[in-house]
């Protein structure tokens, strides 16, 4: 034993020997970092190794005092760390790379995303695998294809295969708490994310106020402030986070609270200045935890946007860089070269297996990715293809889907009308060279057939959408007037090209936007136009429709859906709209027809279910009412209306119980729908629990105080409740708002003399 320090002898020995020993510059730079690190754990190391560290030569120092500990405490590990690393996964929805500051945009306000860049590894050309939310993110997480996946669509595509492992399920296998918070319903744990995820935040039901229920979507902040709840939770296990953020998917907002008026006329960097910042909030945690050497930031953008570079102004038609071309960054402190950039092409099918690469970790999984840790290390990226699809045209509308390939400086894009750019002299994508190279696209095309051979497709998992999930993905942009059985009749080579038909769906956009804002006439007469100059695009009939119902211009509404379906008899969308319009002209038993035509070709639309149960239960059928109103509930749990009608059934048939839990679950999800808090303070009230069902009634008012109905109600409960000044200032107030109120006006005299009474009582 040293006498000075307390050291063992033994390490005085390992000491001496090791000190003598040669040690690179690199190997030597990494085993003081490691036993730096790992006197930053211990709570007291012992003196001996601290002073040894201070005074001793580094490389002889750090290589004794590892070697002296394994043998001392059996700490072998420690010779290459087996430490579990955490990591952040963020990924950023409908984000071009083009529009971050660290990728060349001097407009643009990132300087968060700029610092990650600076500090790790920026991929100057990584490219998504689709410009689809959920088929991108099926990829990231299970580094297979969407063909190999079988999830090439938002949710219509169907549930990720429960065969299929994903990363969440790697990490957790190997201890990871795994957490994931998404911002869109699109990524919904319906679809299959959500295995390997121990807690996975897509409840919706607390989201910011939306034009309706079925927008379920949460601002970055929201996503954030669970995330990080989540992280700042006591754990003995490395973390896996995902964290999802929706913000820069139209529509945009200039975000003037933040901002001022600097974006009012580029909303889209609005968005993407702040989502930098919340990424802040992510990273600042990790630096006020002391966590950035521990942990890998990996940040991603599913797919970008066009903004019409191409015509296209969202995303999901076309195969341009604008839609593909996405942001990869990768930080971690001392373990990842600061400052690089990888300039060769890159696949998002990759990240899976690069983030257990740079762990450490095996990938049980046979996937098609590869690892980019060597490239991210310092490595040159290999030549390899670069591949690309979107079904969307087809699926949405009937036109040709398109397949793309990048190999070397060639791009090529599979559709009707096939394209080729040379994007080391046209990185824009703007002269097809096609014609003018015919041989480079024969070449293009056995390529990419050569590749498409060799990928194993998959079916996903039948997973019918509820009428109102649809309704959701409609309202966030996903899903258009889909011609699908018009497609099915003609060859691939006859089917409209994406290019030839934007127009017209742009035409169709500014239509409605006209609508908007009051135009109607005209955006009438543009919906007719684009009728006569594409009739086969049956989107344009059914936006015709819509406004001419919402005119109330019936008949012209009528004639326009009937000949959306000439051409497209099993569209379940076109008989539920002619329903609408036939309940608007009380022609009830012809929109019980239609509703149930509806049905038949969607037995999974919620909405027609819940609606066709209304209409039912009007007509006395409650039995077929109950069973429609089950129906749709059985497809979607969250549908408040059909709750609400429900429970207002069982009530009529005295099942009161249940009815209250309908009642229940319609406020969970829309905490202000008057009606559901009226009628269960009604059911409360009637049932003995006074005080919760005068909360309700209260409620109810406080939502909706013109309405005299609702104050003759919380008064008639107030003074049931002996409660008689406030039932008299309700009973007032229905009075005033309805005159000649009889029942109003007799239970406010009713009130009066009770509380005259009352008042009296003490002096007899």
């Amino acid at each position: 034993m040293n006498q000075e320090d307390g050291r063992p002898a033994a390490v005085d020995t390992a000491l001496e020997q090791f000190s003598r020993v040669a040690v690179p510059p690199d190997v030597e730079l990494r085993l003081q970092a490691r036993m730096q690190e790992f006197y930053r754990q211990e709570e007291s190391p012992p003196a001996w190794t601290t002073s040894h560290f201070r005074f001793r030569r580094p490389v002889a120092a750090c290589v004794a005092a590892v070697l002296a500990m394994a043998m001392l405490a059996g700490l072998s590990w420690f010779l290459w760390p087996s430490q579990k690393y955490n990591v952040l996964l963020v990924t950023l929805d409908t984000t071009r790379a083009d529009r971050l500051g660290c990728y060349g945009y001097s407009a643009g306000n990132t300087p968060v995303l700029d610092t990650l860049a600076a500090e790790g590894v920026l991929c100057e050309r990584a490219f998504t695998v689709a410009p689809i939310t959920l088929a991108a993110h099926a990829t990231m997480f299970t580094g297979l294809y969407p063909a190999e996946s079988g999830v090439v669509t938002n949710g219509r595509g169907g549930r990720l295969d429960d065969r299929i492992p994903t990363l969440a399920e790697v990490l957790n296998r190997e201890g990871y708490d795994t957490g994931a918070f998404v911002a869109s319903f699109v990524l919904n744990s319906k679809f299959g994310l959500d295995r390997g995820f121990r807690t996975y935040d897509d409840d919706f039901a607390s989201a910011e106020a939306a034009p309706d229920a079925l927008h379920r979507q949460r601002h970055g902040e929201s996503v954030v402030d669970a995330a990080l709840q989540w992280l700042g939770a006591k754990r003995e296990k490395p973390f896996f986070c995902w964290v999802h953020l929706y913000d820069p998917h139209a529509p945009y907002l200039p975000h003037t609270a933040l901002f001022g008026a600097k974006y009012v006329d580029r909303p889209y960097d609005a968005e993407i200045a702040y989502v930098d910042r919340q990424v802040g909030r992510l990273v600042d945690f990790l630096k006020t935890r002391g966590l950035e050497s521990r942990t890998l930031v990996a940040v991603v953008g599913d797919h970008g946007e066009g903004l019409a570079d191409h015509l296209e102004r969202g995303h999901g038609l076309t195969l341009y860089h604008e839609t593909m071309q996405v942001p990869l960054i990768f930080r971690h402190a001392g373990r990842l070269p600061a400052g690089r950039r990888v300039a060769g092409n890159v696949s998002l099918v990759d990240l899976s297996l690069t983030i257990l690469d740079l762990l450490g970790l095996d990938d049980p999984r046979k996937i098609t990715g590869k690892s980019l840790k060597k490239v991210l290390a310092g490595g040159e990226a290999p030549p390899g293809l670069i591949y690309g699809a979107t079904d969307d045209p087809f699926l949405d509308n009937g036109w040709s889907p398109l397949r793309s390939l990048i190999e070397g400086q060639w791009k090529y894009i599979r559709t009707t009308k096939p394209e080729l750019y040379d994007l080391a002299a046209d990185p824009h994508e703007r002269q097809n060279l096609l014609q003018a190279n015919p041989g480079t696209a024969r070449k293009m095309e056995s390529r990419m057939a050569e590749f498409e051979s060799q990928l194993a497709r998959r079916e996903a998992i039948a997973k019918q959408l509820s009428a109102s999930e649809r309704q959701a993905l409609e309202g966030l942009g996903y899903f258009s007037g889909g011609s699908k059985t018009v497609a099915t009749r003609l060859a691939p080579a006859e089917l409209p090209d994406v290019k030839d038909m934007l127009p017209f769906g742009n035409a169709i956009d500014d239509a409605m936007r006209l609508a908007e804002t009051g135009s109607v006439d005209e955006a009438i007469g543009q919906l007719r136009e684009v009728i006569r100059m594409a009739p086969g695009h049956t989107a344009a009939y059914w936006y015709l429709a819509v406004v001419l119902r919402d005119a109330s211009r019936l008949d012209e509404a009528d004639q326009a859906l009937r000949a959306q379906l000439v051409i497209e008899p099993y569209s379940s969308r076109g008989h539920y709209v002619l329903a609408t319009v036939l309940m608007q002209q009380d022609k009830t038993t012809d929109a019980v027809s239609e509703f149930r035509k509806a049905i038949e070709f969607d037995p999974d639309d919620a909405e027609a279910h819940h609606i066709l149960a209304t209409l039912l239960l009007r007509a006395g059928e409650t039995e077929n009412a109950l069973a429609h109103f089950n129906a749709a509930l059985a497809i979607d749990h969250q549908h408040v209306g059909a709750c609400e009608g429900r429970a207002n059934l069982l009530a009529q048939i005295g099942r009161t119980a249940e009815a209250i839990a309908d009642f229940r679950m319609a406020l969970k999800y829309a905490p202000d729908a008057v009606e559901a808090h009226y009628n269960l303070g009604i059911l409360l009230a009637g049932t003995g629990d006074a005080e919760e069902g005068g909360r309700h009634l209260a409620r109810a008012v406080e939502l909706s105080p013109e309405s005299a109905r609702l104050q003759y109600a919380l008064g008639v409960f107030l003074v049931k409740q002996r409660r008689f000044d406030e039932a008299i200032g309700h009973l007032a107030k229905a009075v005033e708002l309805k005159p000649g109120y009889t029942e109003a006006e007799e239970k406010l005299d009713e009130a009066r003399r009770a509380r005259a009474a009352n008042l009296a009582a003490p002096n007899r």
